[in-house]
């Protein structure tokens, strides 16, 4: 009996295994239907299409597949932003867009097919504040030398954004003039803005601001960033700075690793990250080449597990719980016949 239990148990983990190596075959068929929809005429069903996309570059890193399809997807893409019938196709899009190239980013040649798009239609008012953080991206490349000469200009414009009504873009604004500061005074570390007086009191001001028209948790967020801002403007030196760096844990539960966000490039990046990953954020995080070399990870898990690693996590679960089912089973029948045997005994001595 013990024997059947065995066996019962290796083909049940066999199985698993048959299954978890399939689960990748599934995921590139649910891409290619999921692209197949994004050809269509109507126009929500390209946009269902572009967020079974999204989801799916999410949850997994698949480089071989990816290389044979980017300029397909790129092309659905780009389609989409110069002729969406809705602003919700051309934001879903771009969503796309946005996985698509962190998805590529250890490929130049794949990732500059992908940046090539034209964003130049899209008219919803919900993209400026993405847009906003694009442009602190694209600084983070830049050299200071390149930003010294266009930061006075850079700040004006960013003073008035301050202003806004929206609480996303008044932050984001907040956080480019941080980041251009940081990265400006590594060119000139005296550098200072012309009107940096005014500057500086409308941030003081948005890091008290308590009017009770704005929701508790935007301000309680906005006074939590803008005095980051604030700290990071007043203090040029290294030491004053470690008040503002952020520490996170990113990869799976078997493999943690700490990153330090100890500068406003690193924490823009981060932030970016998550806006576009979502859930799928430490999948990228663990076997994304280029997003690992960005917060300097090291190379990733085993090349054997790069590709499958999160359908064997899941499946790896399925069996300690089988295994768990049939130790717990086994234990139980155990109790019960000491139980009964107990239980005989004290009706003989009775």
């Amino acid at each position: 009996m013990p024997r059947k239990k065995k066996l019962n148990s290796c083909i049940a983990e066999s199985e698993l295994e048959e299954e978890c190596l399939s689960e990748i075959e599934i995921w590139q068929e649910k891409m290619c239907e999921a692209m197949d929809l994004a050809e269509g005429k109507c126009s929500q069903t390209r946009t269902n299409a572009f967020i079974s996309l999204t989801n799916l570059l999410q949850k997994r890193v698949m480089l071989d597949f990816l290389l044979g399809q980017h300029e397909t997807l790129s092309h659905l893409v780009e389609r989409s932003l110069k002729k969406g019938h809705t602003n919700q196709e051309q934001i879903e899009a771009a969503r796309l867009l946005s996985v698509l190239v962190i998805s590529l980013c250890q490929v130049q040649e794949a990732e500059q097919s992908t940046t090539d798009d034209n964003f130049s239609n899209i008219q919803s008012s919900s993209l400026y504040t993405a847009a906003l953080n694009g442009f602190c991206l694209l600084m983070c490349v830049l050299t200071p030398n390149t930003l010294y000469t266009m930061a006075q200009s850079l700040l004006e414009e960013f003073y008035d954004l301050l202003g806004h009504d929206s609480v996303e873009l008044r932050i984001q604004a907040g956080q480019g003039v941080a980041l251009l500061y940081q990265l400006v005074r590594q060119h000139d570390n005296e550098f200072s803005w012309q009107q940096e007086e005014c500057l500086c009191q409308l941030l003081q001001e948005l890091t008290t601001d308590s009017h009770k028209y704005r929701a508790k948790r935007d301000r309680k967020e906005q006074r939590a960033w803008f005095r980051d801002v604030v700290h990071t403007l007043q203090n040029n030196d290294d030491e004053n700075d470690m008040k503002c760096i952020e520490k996170v844990t990113v990869g799976p539960e078997h493999d943690r690793q700490k990153v330090l966000l100890d500068t406003w490039c690193l924490k823009t990046q981060y932030k970016a990250l998550c806006n576009v990953l979502g859930e799928g954020l430490n999948t990228h995080l663990t076997y994304n080449v280029g997003v690992r070399d960005v917060f300097n990870l090291g190379p990733p898990p085993d090349p054997q597990d790069h590709t499958d690693s999160p359908a064997l996590s899941r499946s790896q679960k399925k069996i300690n719980k089988l295994k768990k089912s049939t130790v717990s089973k086994a234990r139980q029948q155990t109790r019960k016949k000491n139980r009964d045997n107990k239980a005989t005994d004290n009706t003989y001595q009775d």
